[in-house]
Protein backbone atom coordinates (compact mmCIF):
# COMPACT_ATOMS: atom_id res chain seq x y z
CA UNK A 1 0.00 0.00 0.00
CA UNK A 2 2.99 2.30 -0.23
CA UNK A 3 2.55 5.32 -2.43
CA UNK A 4 -1.26 5.12 -2.45
CA UNK A 5 -2.92 7.66 -0.15
CA UNK A 6 -5.66 6.11 1.94
CA UNK A 7 -9.03 7.80 2.05
CA UNK A 8 -11.05 7.95 5.22
CA UNK A 9 -14.05 6.26 3.65
CA UNK A 10 -13.80 3.03 1.72
CA UNK A 11 -16.00 2.29 -1.25
CA UNK A 12 -18.55 -0.43 -0.39
CA UNK A 13 -18.99 -1.13 -4.11
CA UNK A 14 -15.49 -2.66 -4.18
CA UNK A 15 -17.02 -5.69 -2.47
CA UNK A 16 -18.98 -8.33 -4.37
CA UNK A 17 -22.16 -9.15 -2.47
CA UNK A 18 -22.32 -12.80 -3.58
CA UNK A 19 -18.78 -13.64 -2.43
CA UNK A 20 -17.29 -14.46 0.95
CA UNK A 21 -13.93 -13.01 1.92
CA UNK A 22 -11.13 -13.98 4.22
CA UNK A 23 -9.84 -11.07 6.29
CA UNK A 24 -6.81 -10.59 4.04
CA UNK A 25 -8.93 -10.75 0.87
CA UNK A 26 -11.37 -8.15 2.20
CA UNK A 27 -8.46 -5.89 3.16
CA UNK A 28 -6.93 -6.20 -0.31
CA UNK A 29 -10.26 -5.53 -2.06
CA UNK A 30 -10.85 -2.38 -0.01
CA UNK A 31 -7.26 -1.13 0.09
CA UNK A 32 -7.04 -1.19 3.88
CA UNK A 33 -4.89 -3.13 6.30
CA UNK A 34 -5.77 -6.48 7.84
CA UNK A 35 -5.76 -4.74 11.23
CA UNK A 36 -8.51 -2.41 9.99
CA UNK A 37 -10.73 -5.38 9.09
CA UNK A 38 -10.05 -6.95 12.51
CA UNK A 39 -10.99 -3.67 14.19
CA UNK A 40 -14.25 -3.64 12.22
CA UNK A 41 -14.96 -7.20 13.42
CA UNK A 42 -14.42 -6.05 17.03
CA UNK A 43 -16.65 -3.08 16.22
CA UNK A 44 -19.55 -5.28 15.09
CA UNK A 45 -18.86 -6.56 11.56
CA UNK A 46 -20.44 -10.05 11.49
CA UNK A 47 -18.16 -12.96 10.56
CA UNK A 48 -18.69 -16.66 9.90
CA UNK A 49 -16.63 -18.06 12.77
CA UNK A 50 -17.61 -21.73 12.67
CA UNK A 51 -14.16 -22.71 11.39
CA UNK A 52 -10.89 -21.07 10.42
CA UNK A 53 -10.11 -19.10 8.34
CA UNK A 54 -12.92 -16.76 9.38
CA UNK A 55 -15.07 -15.67 6.48
CA UNK A 56 -16.93 -12.42 5.94
CA UNK A 57 -20.06 -12.28 3.79
CA UNK A 58 -19.76 -9.74 1.00
CA UNK A 59 -23.35 -8.58 1.60
CA UNK A 60 -22.71 -8.15 5.35
CA UNK A 61 -19.46 -6.27 4.71
CA UNK A 62 -21.09 -3.95 2.18
CA UNK A 63 -23.99 -3.23 4.59
CA UNK A 64 -21.55 -2.59 7.44
CA UNK A 65 -19.51 -0.12 5.34
CA UNK A 66 -22.61 1.74 4.16
CA UNK A 67 -23.85 2.09 7.75
CA UNK A 68 -20.40 3.21 8.91
CA UNK A 69 -20.18 5.82 6.13
CA UNK A 70 -23.69 7.09 6.87
CA UNK A 71 -22.95 7.38 10.60
CA UNK A 72 -19.85 9.48 9.93
CA UNK A 73 -21.74 12.16 8.00
CA UNK A 74 -22.32 15.45 9.75
CA UNK A 75 -25.11 17.41 8.06
CA UNK A 76 -24.83 21.19 8.21
CA UNK A 77 -27.53 23.70 9.05
CA UNK A 78 -28.26 26.29 6.36
CA UNK A 79 -26.17 28.91 8.20
CA UNK A 80 -23.08 26.76 8.85
CA UNK A 81 -19.77 25.92 7.21
CA UNK A 82 -17.53 22.97 8.10
CA UNK A 83 -14.72 24.17 10.36
CA UNK A 84 -11.55 22.17 9.82
CA UNK A 85 -10.21 23.03 13.29
CA UNK A 86 -13.37 22.20 15.25
CA UNK A 87 -14.33 19.35 12.87
CA UNK A 88 -17.94 20.48 13.14
CA UNK A 89 -20.50 22.76 11.56
CA UNK A 90 -19.90 26.35 12.71
CA UNK A 91 -21.15 29.80 11.77
CA UNK A 92 -18.58 32.00 10.03
CA UNK A 93 -17.32 35.15 11.76
CA UNK A 94 -19.87 37.96 11.12
CA UNK A 95 -21.54 35.56 8.63
CA UNK A 96 -18.98 36.80 6.06
CA UNK A 97 -17.85 34.35 3.37
CA UNK A 98 -16.07 34.43 0.05
CA UNK A 99 -17.86 32.58 -2.75
CA UNK A 100 -15.26 30.92 -4.97
CA UNK A 101 -16.04 28.97 -8.16
CA UNK A 102 -15.36 25.26 -7.74
CA UNK A 103 -16.77 23.58 -10.87
CA UNK A 104 -19.23 24.68 -13.51
CA UNK A 105 -22.09 23.59 -11.23
CA UNK A 106 -20.71 24.26 -7.73
CA UNK A 107 -19.09 27.00 -5.68
CA UNK A 108 -17.19 26.93 -2.42
CA UNK A 109 -18.06 29.22 0.47
CA UNK A 110 -14.96 30.03 2.53
CA UNK A 111 -15.00 31.85 5.83
CA UNK A 112 -13.47 32.04 9.30
CA UNK A 113 -14.90 30.01 12.20
CA UNK A 114 -16.43 32.28 14.85
CA UNK A 115 -15.34 29.90 17.64
CA UNK A 116 -11.73 28.99 16.84
CA UNK A 117 -10.82 31.41 14.05
CA UNK A 118 -9.82 28.55 11.76
CA UNK A 119 -10.71 28.04 8.11
CA UNK A 120 -14.26 26.93 7.37
CA UNK A 121 -15.71 25.86 4.04
CA UNK A 122 -18.81 24.49 2.32
CA UNK A 123 -19.66 23.36 -1.21
CA UNK A 124 -22.92 24.71 -2.62
CA UNK A 125 -24.81 24.30 -5.87
CA UNK A 126 -24.71 27.36 -8.11
CA UNK A 127 -28.49 26.97 -8.44
CA UNK A 128 -28.81 27.62 -4.68
CA UNK A 129 -26.34 30.51 -4.60
CA UNK A 130 -29.07 33.13 -4.09
CA UNK A 131 -30.46 31.20 -1.10
CA UNK A 132 -27.04 31.23 0.55
CA UNK A 133 -26.53 34.90 -0.37
CA UNK A 134 -29.60 35.69 1.73
CA UNK A 135 -28.05 33.86 4.73
CA UNK A 136 -24.37 34.82 4.40
CA UNK A 137 -22.70 38.13 3.63
CA UNK A 138 -20.70 37.50 0.47
CA UNK A 139 -17.39 39.38 0.48
CA UNK A 140 -16.85 41.41 -2.65
CA UNK A 141 -13.74 40.72 -4.68
CA UNK A 142 -12.34 39.36 -7.92
CA UNK A 143 -12.96 35.71 -6.94
CA UNK A 144 -16.68 36.04 -6.24
CA UNK A 145 -17.83 35.70 -9.84
CA UNK A 146 -19.41 32.25 -9.62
Amino acid sequence: MKGKPMSKRVNPMAIKMALTYEVSEAAAALGVSVATIRNWVRDGLPIMATKKPFLISGAELRDYLRAKNEASKRPLNENELTCFGCRAGRKPLAMAVACLPNTSKTSRLVGECEQCGGAASRLISNKRRDEFAATFHFKTGAHNEA
